[in-house]
């Protein structure tokens, strides 16, 4: 399957022209998924991040090309332009909360480097007993109370509720390597403060020993704690915040693509062709139109 041929919604089976008014769209996932014989083909959302709690039942999840198996106590965060789709057990409940990126952009702007952790895909699993699912579940079932009335400043309390939403996944998409891998605090500390250098200086193509030399560390070792507590190197850090910053701007702005190079901080055009290409399998321009 291409980038080209996966639909783009803003919420599953509507078509995009329709984008929902709200800060917030928040439903059980049986309200969307029991209609289509629990099966969710490949899609994706632009503009639009997703929050999933499984509380009952379990399947399994693709996002990009990657499979997740669904349990009680599943947590998924779902950026933008994710290809993703389900296969779940009859029955399964939850909630998925569907929140347009401008109602996240304050808490970008007031900590930028949630940019970074939003901005990848993130899929948790704690005991549906756990305290901290039980929060969000009644997180959750308050913003779906919320959804379905029409009361005075609702547009206020959904984006209210939205983004303590966004920061309860934030939260735990941060310490979760801690949490799986039983990891001492001082390599999640460090992760933490490379994810947050990246997010301010990926644009300035920093050699990964500066960054690993301005965290107190070798490079050798900075690229083994992310291995361990990320599954992948330091080196994908930086690279996958350029491909997200880039896709961002080839789909929501009509910037030349020499331009969007340009303000990535690659000093030549077809060179950072190449680079997309070689993650993507297609140009930036042919990405630009597929989107």
């Amino acid at each position: 399957m291409t980038l080209a041929s996966v639909p783009a919604y803003w919420l599953y089976d509507e078509p995009r022209e329709q984008r929902f008014p709200d800060a917030l769209h928040i439903e059980r996932i049986s309200a969307r998924s029991a209609p289509r014989d629990w099966r969710i083909e490949p899609h994706r959302h632009q503009d639009m991040a997703q929050f999933f709690l499984i509380a009952s039942g379990g399947g399994l999840v693709r996002i990009d090309g990657t499979d997740h198996r669904l349990i009680p106590g599943t947590v998924l965060l779902l950026p933008p332009l994710a290809i993703h789709e389900f296969r779940f057990e009859p029955d399964t409940e939850g909630f998925v909360a569907s929140v347009a990126s401008p109602t996240l952009a304050p808490l970008i702007e007031a900590e930028p480097a949630l940019g970074a952790v939003l901005g990848e895909a993130f899929v948790g699993r704690r005991g549906p007993g756990d305290a901290s699912i039980i929060e969000l579940a009644a997180m959750m079932e308050a913003a779906l109370a919320e959804f379905g009335r029409n009361r005075g400043s609702r547009e206020l309390a959904l984006a209210a509720h939205a983004r303590l939403i966004a920061i309860w996944f934030t939260r735990t998409a941060r310490s979760h390597a801690v949490a799986i891998s039983g990891a001492g605090d001082a390599r999640a500390v460090l992760v933490r403060r490379f994810i947050e250098r990246v997010e301010s200086h990926f644009h300035t193509h920093e050699p990964l020993d500066a960054y690993a030399r301005d965290l107190g560390v070798t490079g050798p070792h900075l690229t083994r704690v992310c291995r361990e507590l990320l599954g992948h190197s330091a080196m994908r850090v930086i690279q996958g915040r350029l491909m997200i910053e880039a896709r961002r701007d080839l789909v929501y702005t009509r910037s030349p693509v020499s331009q969007i190079a340009f303000r990535l901080g690659f000093s030549d055009p077809a060179y950072f062709s190449r680079f997309f290409a070689a993650r993507v399998g297609m140009s930036p321009s042919e990405y630009r139109a597929a989107g």
